[in-house]
């Protein structure tokens, strides 16, 4: 069984319908990529599985279990906007922290984590900057990070790139890979989960 599981999803908005009949099956820790063009329904589906919209008809199911009425909050999925969304009044280890907090996590824990993530994004230089001070590919880090140290069932980036210039975004996409791929191989020494990753 596929760790994700859309079936016959249909989202309309008035008339107007986004998606219709849409089925997909996506494995545990998987790399996926949806391209079309703009309109085309990518970040409605994405919203869907997040649960941050509501599905017309059909069902979405994650690990085996029916989460298409579940609360956002509940679903355990982590997700990247194409604005990063960084609170400005924090640093980027407060910023990388905050779900952490928000979950009640113990705070020797949180200091473990925080370290432990911002190092692999490599961002270790500037965890007492704020997002005003940050390049564009590291509020992008940042984001990233704060999104994959509470350990999601799944992450999603909503075009996280988009903002960014080619050559930085190539790079990028590159680092994402191999931040996934290292997270997979941590699994098997450490206690972090490997999100399945659905861009």
């Amino acid at each position: 069984m596929a760790y994700i599981q859309f079936r016959d999803i249909c989202k309309n908005y008035g008339q107007h319908e986004v998606l219709k009949n849409i089925n997909l099956d996506i494995e545990k820790g998987t790399l996926v990529t949806l391209l079309g063009p703009s309109g085309c329904g990518k970040s409605t589906l994405l919203r869907c599985l997040a649960g941050l919209e509501t599905v017309t008809s059909g069902k979405v199911f994650l690990d085996g279990k029916d989460i298409t009425e579940v609360n956002p909050k509940d679903r355990g999925i982590g997700m990247v906007f194409q604005q990063y969304s960084l609170f400005p009044n924090m640093t980027v280890e407060q910023n990388v922290a905050f779900g952490l907090k928000i979950k009640k996590t113990d705070k020797a824990v949180i200091r473990d984590k925080v370290r432990d993530i911002i190092d692999i994004v490599g961002l270790k230089d500037q965890v007492k900057q704020y997002p005003s001070q940050l390049s564009g590919g590291q509020q992008q880090r940042a984001a990233l990070a704060r999104a994959i140290v509470t350990e999601p069932k799944v992450l999603l980036l909503d075009e996280p790139l988009s903002a960014i210039d080619a050559l930085l975004r190539h790079s990028l996409q590159i680092e994402i890979r191999r931040i996934q791929q290292f997270l997979s191989r941590m699994t098997r020494t450490r206690p972090w989960s490997c999100p399945t990753s659905f861009t």
